[in-house]
């Protein structure tokens, strides 16, 4: 089923929505690195970096896989019209 620019539009947005809140956990785990360091004798920072290492690489292979089905969703609706 084709998709209109419409919806792709909207998915683009939630998927603008979700990144924002994936940025801002990051930034609340790069917080807790930091107190880590500071106060709790870096007992957790490798753990936490670990985290962030993993989280930064998994969300930007979801975008990336994201991006790609609306590109194409677009493509389809362009040639359609």
């Amino acid at each position: 089923m084709s998709q209109t620019p419409a919806s792709i539009a909207d998915q683009a947005l939630e998927l603008l929505r979700a990144t924002h809140e994936r940025i801002n956990n990051m930034r609340v785990l790069f917080n807790a690195i930091i107190k880590d360091q500071k106060h709790g004798k870096s007992h957790d920072i490798e753990e936490l970096a670990n985290l962030g290492g993993f989280l930064g690489y998994d969300w930007a292979n979801y975008v990336d896989s994201e991006v790609e089905k609306m590109q194409e969703a677009l493509d389809v609706a362009e040639v359609t019209q």
